[in-house]
């Protein structure tokens, strides 16, 4: 939640269910958005069914939802029958942006990635979360993303792919971009078996930034990071 405002960011697969967990307890009918930041299906998996659970199966026609537009066309993943059931639907594209509520949704780039994707800047009244999602390194994030906080997806700890971060490119950015609190997710196997939770402290001690390794179920108090 920021500044009121509720927003799911890439509802990957199962998560209805998290969002009903003990530890979570979040109540989907209570969100004001959406957001895809691509295509893919660890990202999308879910948003069907969110999109259901948002609009109580559709009776209750509320909520924004936002997806790059390949996600409507041709092999789509937010199925046609459902976008019906939202208030709005909308399309991400770059240097875009959406308000809903008090937050203001900004795609400033497309990023380096296999499908159409776009990272966010959540701009509320007194916090800015910058989010980048996946994506090869390119120098242009560092000025596109600033931010408050700032969530990046990091799949490898050794370089593997040009089309996903490494740790090695999450150190650079936030270096760059100087948060006040950085958050480490979307792990892959060899950062799942690296020990993310230290990886991070070894980025905190190298840039002077708090950096944190997200965990399933995890709840983040960001008001010390409001301005």
């Amino acid at each position: 939640m920021l500044g009121g405002t509720r927003i799911h960011v890439d509802p990957g697969p199962g998560a209805l269910v998290h969002c009903h967990s003990r530890a979570l307890r979040l109540d989907p009918t209570s969100l004001d958005a959406i957001v895809l930041t691509h295509k893919h299906l660890d990202h999308s998996g879910d948003v069907n069914a969110m999109i259901e659970a948002m609009t109580e199966g559709g009776t209750k026609r509320r909520g924004l939802v936002l997806a790059p537009r390949e996600a409507y066309e041709d092999d789509p993943v937010i199925l046609r029958y459902v976008r019906d059931y939202a208030a709005a639907t909308g399309v991400l594209s770059e240097s875009g942006g959406h308000q809903v509520g008090a937050v203001r949704i900004e795609t400033p780039l497309r990023l380096k990635h296999s499908a159409e994707t776009y990272g966010l800047r959540l701009v509320g009244p007194r916090l800015t979360v910058s989010m980048i999602a996946c994506t090869g390194y390119f120098p242009e994030l560092e000025a596109a993303y600033q931010g408050d906080v700032l969530l990046l997806n990091v799949v490898f700890y050794p370089r593997r792919s040009e089309s996903h971060l490494c740790l090695e490119d999450c150190e650079r950015l936030i270096a760059a971009i100087r948060p006040r609190l950085a958050i480490l997710t979307h792990f892959g196997i060899t950062m799942v078996r690296a020990k993310p939770w230290e990886l991070a402290d070894r980025v905190s001690q190298a840039t002077g930034i708090r950096t944190v390794a997200a965990r399933d179920h995890q709840r983040l108090d960001l008001s010390a990071a409001a301005c």
